[in-house]
């Protein structure tokens, strides 16, 4: 907000992690408001693109970093 301040560590990393997300609902608001259809568009649809077989119920390892 342009004020001066302070964060801890945590209280930055969780700002950087959380602010796109605020972006991209704004900008959802926005698509809605000039009645255009907003495309499907989550994390979980993602994966199960990337990867169909997570579709399939299976259990499967999580990925490694």
């Amino acid at each position: 907000d342009g004020d001066k301040g302070g964060m801890t560590r945590q209280e930055m990393l969780t700002h950087v992690v959380l602010h796109g997300s605020y972006h991209r609902g704004e900008i959802g608001r926005m698509v809605v408001r000039i009645a255009v259809s907003p495309p499907w568009d989550t994390y979980a649809v993602h994966l199960h693109r990337a990867e169909p077989a997570r579709r399939l119920g299976g259990e499967r390892e999580p990925a490694e970093v």
